[in-house]
């Protein structure tokens, strides 16, 4: 009955709709809770760079007992831990390091592609650059841009050499012909043009393991530690994905991203730096 019940409200037109409304009074809801339940730790400590409020501590976030297992296991750096959540604003840690990357980078009048746009990084961009907003399902994002479009990872409608910079935050793993949209977003994206391709990462394990067919959302939980993920990235191999799709990689190591702590960055996590050559 539930299933039927969605099927008449997306093929109305309404289940987007509704589903960002529910989403966004949850969250409403659960903002207010914690900036009372954190009021008496503002202060010196972490400065949200989305927000640019400060608190001697910030909010934890820990999986879920049903993805746990896979993330603990396997040594997930995926976006959990403490310090994660800007009491204020609710901004996440991964949200806060493609800020923090995107303010050293000259936005003016730049083409940005925003692939499963994030609220709080569409804005920062936004009032700098000419920003695109993308999507499979863009019935979910509606409410963060109106003129979101829908399109597939694996197969853009945008032409060669389309953008200056491509976001795809934490994206890659939803995807399950993954190679297909690293190559997509390197033909779209301009010579000399940068990609943010966050994606949850394992040093602990030495191949990927994914299961791309896989249409199980219990299962996947159980295996990726997310229900609608279809891999584990291993550190080693998401690199040479994208080197063999022809981009230009480095890993920055956490050590080396200390002038972001302040912004209560995920701890341990890398940032990839991705770059399609000039003389491409």
């Amino acid at each position: 009955m539930k299933e039927l019940f969605k099927s008449i409200l997306k093929s109305i037109g309404l289940y987007h709709p509704l589903q960002s409304w529910y989403r966004q009074m949850l969250f409403n809801k659960r903002l207010q809770q914690t900036r009372k339940l954190y009021a008496n730790f503002r202060g010196e400590g972490y400065t949200c760079n989305i927000c640019q409020q400060s608190y001697s501590r910030f909010v934890p976030d820990q999986p879920s007992p049903e993805n746990k297992t896979a993330i603990t296991k396997n040594e997930m750096i995926a976006g959990y831990g403490e310090n994660i959540l800007c009491p204020n604003c609710l901004s996440t840690a991964r949200e806060r390091l493609v800020v923090a990357r995107l303010a050293e980078m000259d936005l003016t009048g730049k083409e940005v592609l925003h692939l499963s746009p994030e609220k709080n990084v569409y804005e920062f961009i936004e009032a700098k650059a000419n920003v695109t907003t993308a999507d499979l399902l863009p019935g979910f994002y509606r409410t963060i841009d109106g003129l979101v479009r829908k399109e597939d990872a694996t197969s853009f409608s945008f032409d060669n050499a389309s953008f200056d910079i491509i976001i795809a935050n934490h994206i890659l793993e939803h995807i399950p012909a993954d190679i297909l949209a690293m190559k997509e977003i390197y033909r779209v994206l301009k010579p000399g043009g940068k990609a943010i391709l966050q994606v949850p990462y394992s040093e602990k394990l030495t191949a990927t393991q994914e299961m791309p067919g896989i249409n199980d959302p219990a299962r996947q939980s159980a295996l990726f530690g997310q229900k609608d993920h279809v891999r584990n990235y291993a550190l080693t191999d998401y690199v040479s994905r994208l080197q063999n799709s022809g981009f230009i990689v480095s890993v920055i190591p956490y050590s080396a991203l200390a002038a972001y702590y302040t912004n209560a960055i995920q701890e341990n996590e890398c940032f990839f730096e991705i770059e399609k050559p000039v003389s491409a």
